[in-house]
């Protein structure tokens, strides 16, 4: 039985209201007022109220500003129309506008504006669209053939991301791409984040008995990700199983996570209680399995493609067409198990605290602060 996935990861309560702030944000500002804290307020801008795809950086930024992750900083206000953000900068004497959404970039003022911009780039495939060759299967990245309007939209955002003050790009690749097509705009790497806490198997441990039929304990489970989308590469996991000699295939457990919708707390129990989680696929959105599984203490073999060689340590990267490097450490991970006798293994805590340390939502909101901060250094310095 396959378990569906969205494209993101629960995000939390919210506390978005349109030009104002939430009761929770008033008590941290009023807190850092008492104890005399200096911040600066940002203006967050987005064009819709979406949470999935790449309106969900707007909403992880909120909540980092909201609850005074962003070291200095805190949200004054989100505006959703073009119109406001002027006013919003003036009424709440915001240092700093933020569009989260590379898809809003389009409203970075031409001139005269009295306060800094900065725009988070995610990628730029759509700008210029490719495909990444993962050996087996051709993956396809970016719109080749946008719509009229879709055009237009890339070509007013491209003018957006060269007129803002800086980019705030979540991969050195993106970065890269980003230095050569702006040449006059400043970048800093920002990468994006994972709900750590949400994934934690110590502050927030499931059962194995949530797994249903996966929950036997007298297998060894192993977890993957991937259906029909070519990025996920399924096919490949289909076929390195099928290698493993039939003899541990018969005491392997595989739980597959498909492309639908999901019980996220499952999914959270699958890396948690999981000997490892296989993927051999390409973490290119806002969600990336193999972070995920480290965030839940689960060992990770992963391929040697975008972006895991930027974020994963070597030990947890394969070689993504070698069938044998894949039968080899699945026949290592159920031997390991076979020697414990079949005892669920430890948290993997290197990778739990690099997760953390990493790509969590603390080390997600120092990279903001820090970005923030050279955003005006560039006025005042």
């Amino acid at each position: 039985m396959d378990a569906g996935l969205p494209s993101e990861p629960p995000l939390g309560p919210l506390f978005e209201n349109t030009r104002c702030l939430g009761f929770a944000s008033i008590l941290i500002l009023a807190r850092m007022l008492a104890l005399g804290d200096v911040f600066r307020r940002i203006v967050l801008v987005r064009s819709s109220k979406e949470e999935a795809g790449y309106g969900a950086n707007g909403v992880v930024v909120g909540q980092l500003l909201d609850r005074a992750k962003c070291s200095g900083w805190t949200r004054a206000a989100t505006v959703f129309e073009e119109g406001e953000i002027s006013d919003a900068v003036g009424e709440y004497g915001a240092d700093l506008v933020h569009i989260p959404n590379q898809y809003d970039a389009h409203m970075v003022p031409a001139k005269g504006a009295s306060a800094k911009y900065v725009v988070s780039l995610h990628d730029l495939y759509d700008h210029r669209p490719r495909a990444i060759d993962a050996g087996d299967v051709p993956v396809p990245l970016g719109d080749r053939f946008p719509s009229s309007a879709k055009a237009r939209l890339l070509a007013s955002c491209r003018e957006g991301l060269a007129r803002a003050d800086l980019l705030l790009c979540s991969s050195e690749r993106t970065m890269e791409e980003a230095r050569a097509m702006f040449p006059e705009t400043r970048c800093v790497l920002v990468r994006d984040s994972i709900d750590d806490e949400f994934w934690d198997p110590n502050r927030n441990p499931r059962p194995r008995s949530m797994l249903g039929e996966y929950a036997d304990e007298e297998k060894c489970l192993l977890v993957t990700v991937g259906e029909r989308d070519p990025r996920w590469r399924a096919q490949f996991v289909s076929e390195v199983i099928a290698l493993v000699p039939e003899e541990v295939r018969d005491d392997l457990l595989l739980f597959r996570i498909g492309s639908g919708r999901i019980d996220w707390e499952q999914v959270a129990a699958a890396f948690q209680h999981a000997e490892s989680c296989l993927y051999p696929g390409v973490s290119l959105g806002f969600h990336s399995p193999a972070q995920e599984a480290m965030a839940a203490g689960c060992p990770v073999l992963a391929s040697d493609l975008p972006m895991h060689d930027e974020v994963l340590p070597p030990r947890c990267l394969l070689p993504a067409t070698d069938h044998d490097y894949w039968v080899s450490a699945i026949l290592e991970i159920h031997r390991r198990w076979e020697s414990s006798g079949g005892v669920p293994r430890h948290i993997d805590e290197d990778l739990l605290s690099m997760a953390k340390s990493s790509f969590g939502r603390s080390a997600h909101g120092e990279a903001l602060s820090r970005a923030y901060d050279i955003a005006m250094e560039r006025v005042e310095g």
